[in-house]
């Protein structure tokens, strides 16, 4: 059960239709997502949101595969399922199999896995957990992605970090 009530595009304010009608154009979808209508109880935030997830997913130079990795990661390690489960089917989409997606949490062990996979996973997760990372693996990180792609590759695990535990705290759903 959500901790705050969906709003709903039929009773939105108008900032909030419109935000609705450009979330829709933006992802390509039907019908506007939990996640937006918890959070578009900020209409400030929403506003705000939404533009840079957009900016993550089809605007940033950052290799997609790559970023769906290191979403599913944070997702798993923050315990985010609304998060976790929303992302599967881009990540599907990018390249990863459903046995990878299995096996994100237990990723050390895999042979499923690069070795390069591996060091944007580990970097996720220890950004997630430790909310840091060394020298030595932001460098092999850095080699993987490109010197020009780490700000978007760290920003993109901070921005999913915040809808993590946004999502966990307002207990916002799955859709049917």
């Amino acid at each position: 059960m959500p901790r705050v009530p969906y709003v709903e595009k039929e009773s939105a304010p108008p900032e909030i239709k419109k935000l609705y009608e450009g979330f829709e154009a933006q992802f390509g979808i039907r019908s506007v997502p939990n996640v937006a209508k918890a959070l578009a109880n900020s209409p400030g935030l929403a506003t705000r949101v939404f533009p840079l997830a957009n900016y993550f997913m089809n605007q940033s130079p950052l290799d997609k595969r790559l970023r769906e990795l290191a979403v599913l990661m944070l997702m798993k390690r923050c315990e985010c399922e609304y998060g976790f489960v929303r992302h599967i089917e881009i990540a599907k989409r990018e390249g990863i199999s459903q046995e990878q997606i299995d096996e994100i949490g237990s990723y050390r062990t895999s042979s499923r896995f690069s070795d390069n996979d591996k060091l944007i996973l580990q970097y996720a997760e220890e950004l997630t957990t430790k909310a840091q990372v060394d020298d030595d693996l932001f460098r092999k990180v850095e080699a993987v992605v490109g010197k020009d792609k780490m700000v978007d590759l760290t920003g993109a695990i901070a921005f999913w970090n915040m809808m993590a535990r946004n999502l966990n705290a307002l207990q916002v759903g799955l859709e049917a």
